[in-house]
């Protein structure tokens, strides 16, 4: 029986990002071929309103394992899609380890860690880079224009893991920031080294899995609080990019790289025993 594989992002109500979700799940249908795959939110908040407002059904993480279990897979990867190990990537860890001591139990189940977990993915990411700023759109005047990428943040320690990706990116490239909306650093801690790179145009690039409601609302809304608006007020010309990056191919191969990782430890300690 093939090893099943469950894609665990925390969730969107937007019908765009459902459509991102699905398109990695048909990359990791072909580079895994026979091998079930299944999505999972892991925020039940974003199960039941997906339900209510759009009539569609997406698994809970405990429901697609116990599905994958059903149809008799012994061995199953949890690919956290998430982009740092925070709070939604500690609980996907809690449950994996959870059912390796249930009843019926998978004999082997592993989880495939997030985007970013240590300096190596954040170089890899970096590298990547021009990847997304590639094509006429984005031959930008280094002196003048700054690409500004948006992630979420969080209250977790792993939220130093944007700062050190901020810095990596700045090493590695001419006027290329990070911030974060709840966490650091704000567009408030931005705004100076901004002014003070005199650019003059700002392509705002989200660093979100899916371009949903944080990406509408927060990064490119029209209320005045939204990193679009502010900069804007602060004499900014805005360009947006609304590109998840699910929707980034060279993105999805570095989670594919993790799985295949995930993958390597399962066999490895099925050899040592």
């Amino acid at each position: 029986m093939p090893i099943g594989i469950v894609l665990a992002p925390y969730g969107s109500l937007f019908l765009p990002a459902l459509a991102t979700y699905d398109q990695i799940g048909k990359a990791y249908e072909r580079i895994f071929s026979g091998s079930p795959v299944r999505l999972a939110f892991t925020s039940r908040l974003m199960i039941a309103r997906l339900l209510e407002k759009e009539g569609i059904s997406v698994p809970s993480l405990p429901a697609a394992l116990a599905d994958l279990h059903g149809l008799g897979n012994e061995s199953v990867v949890v690919q956290s899609l998430q982009i740092v190990p925070g709070v939604e990537f500690h609980q996907v860890a809690a449950l994996v380890q959870g059912w390796k001591g249930t009843k019926p139990a998978f004999s082997r189940i592993e989880i495939g860690l997030p985007l970013l977990s240590d300096l190596p993915d954040c170089l890899r990411v970096s590298s990547l880079l021009p990847a997304f700023c590639s094509g006429p759109a984005y031959r930008r005047d280094l002196e003048k224009e700054a690409v500004l990428l948006v992630g979420h943040g969080t209250g977790h320690p792993a939220d130093a893991l944007y700062s050190l990706m901020s810095m990596v990116l700045k090493k590695g490239h001419k006027n290329v920031f990070l911030g974060t909306m709840e966490g650091f650093a704000s567009l408030a801690e931005l705004l100076p080294e901004l002014k003070g790179s005199g650019v003059k145009i700002v392509r705002l690039l989200p660093f979100l899995l899916v371009a949903g409601g944080h990406a509408e609302n927060d990064i490119f809304g029209q209320s005045p609080l939204s990193w679009k608006s502010t900069l804007e007020r602060e004499g900014y010309e805005v360009v947006v990019d609304r590109h998840g990056l699910g929707e980034r191919r060279e993105i999805v191969s570095l989670f594919l790289e993790h799985t295949r990782n995930a993958l390597k430890k399962m066999e490895n300690e099925s050899h040592a025993k």
